[in-house]
C-alpha cells in the first residue's frame, strides 16, 4: 500500500469511553451462528449475506469466520471470509482485541455496548451491539457499528435497546443505521450473464479512499503468518486448529441449508 498515501484518524470513530460499555461480558457468548442485522458504516457494515460462525477455545478466547458478500458494478456478488481471533482485554471485558495481523498490520478492537445472551432473564431475543475502531497500514482510526443477531433479520423487539445503545456512542438509532439482507440467495449462471450484459466492464477504483477502504475490507483474508508463528510459540496451535475445523464445519452446515432453499 505504499503508492496510496494514508488516511489519518479524522477522529470520526474515538475509542468509546468504559462507563458507555458493559461492564460484564463472557465471550461464551460467541460461539455458534450469528448474523450482522443493521450497520452504520456504509464502507464496511451493510453488506448482504453477513452471516458469522464463532467457536470459544477457552474463557477470553474466541475465533470468528466472518463471511460476506460484495456486490460488483454489474450486479454480480462474490463471497469474502476471514478467520480471525479475539482476545478479551482483562482490564476492560467489553474489550475484544485482534491486533498482531500480518496483512497491512491491522488492528481491530471491538467494544461491547449492550448485549443479551441466548435465553436471558429480560426476554429479549439474544443480540450485541458492537462499536469497532482499527488501524492498518490503509487507514488509521477506521470504524463501524454493528448488531449481531441470532436471527438472519432485525427483531423488531430490540429497537429500544438499539436506540439507547446506539446514543451512548453518538448515533442515532433510526437514522444513522441500516439493515442488512441475509436472505443469502445465489445467484445462477444465467442470471450472471444478464448482470454482465446490463453493465459492461467493470467500473475501476478510482479515488485513495476507494482504496483505502477496499483494502480495509479485506482485512484478513490473507494468511497470516506473524500470528500463527505466536500461536506456535504458546503452543496454542492445536485450539486453532480445532476452532478452524468447528467454523468449517459450521459454515458448510449452513451452505446445505442455503443449497436447499
Amino acid at each position: 500500500m505504499s503508492c496510496v498515501p494514508k488516511k489519518m484518524d479524522d477522529g470520526s470513530y474515538p475509542v468509546p469511553d468504559n462507563s458507555k460499555l458493559v461492564q460484564k461480558f463472557s465471550t461464551s457468548l460467541f460461539n455458534g451462528r450469528w448474523y450482522i442485522t443493521a450497520g452504520q458504516n456504509e464502507l464496511f457494515d451493510i453488506f448482504p449475506c453477513q452471516v458469522h460462525f464463532f467457536t470459544e477455545t477457552k474463557p477470553g478466547t474466541f475465533f470468528g469466520k466472518l463471511n460476506w458478500r460484495i456486490e460488483e458494478p454489474d450486479g454480480e456478488f462474490f463471497i469474502r471470509d476471514a478467520v480471525q481471533q479475539f482476545i478479551q482485554d482483562p482490564k476492560q471485558p467489553a474489550h475484544l482485541v485482534n491486533h498482531d495481523n500480518e496483512y497491512l498490520h491491522y488492528e481491530d478492537d471491538w467494544y461491547i455496548v449492550d448485549y443479551a445472551g441466548d435465553n436471558n432473564k429480560e426476554g429479549v431475543p439474544p443480540f450485541a451491539f458492537v462499536y469497532y475502531r482499527g488501524n492498518n497500514d490503509a487507514w488509521e482510526g477506521y470504524g463501524g457499528v454493528v448488531v449481531y443477531t441470532r436471527a438472519s433479520k432485525l427483531p423488531v423487539e430490540l429497537l429500544p435497546r438499539l436506540r439507547k445503545a446506539a446514543e451512548k456512542v453518538n448515533y442515532n438509532f433510526d437514522r444513522d443505521f441500516t439493515a442488512t439482507d441475509n436472505t443469502c440467495e445465489n445467484q445462477d449462471s444465467r442470471e450472471k450473464t444478464l448482470l454482465r450484459e446490463k453493465f459492461a466492464g467493470k467500473v475501476a477504483l478510482q479515488t485513495e479512499e476507494q482504496v483505502q477502504a477496499a483494502a480495509t475490507r479485506f482485512r484478513g483474508n490473507a494468511i497470516n503468518g506473524v500470528k500463527a508463528q505466536q500461536l506456535f510459540v504458546k503452543q496454542e496451535i492445536q485450539q486453532t486448529e480445532k476452532a478452524v475445523t468447528e467454523l468449517s464445519n459450521k459454515v458448510r452446515e449452513f451452505e446445505q441449508e442455503v443449497a436447499k432453499q
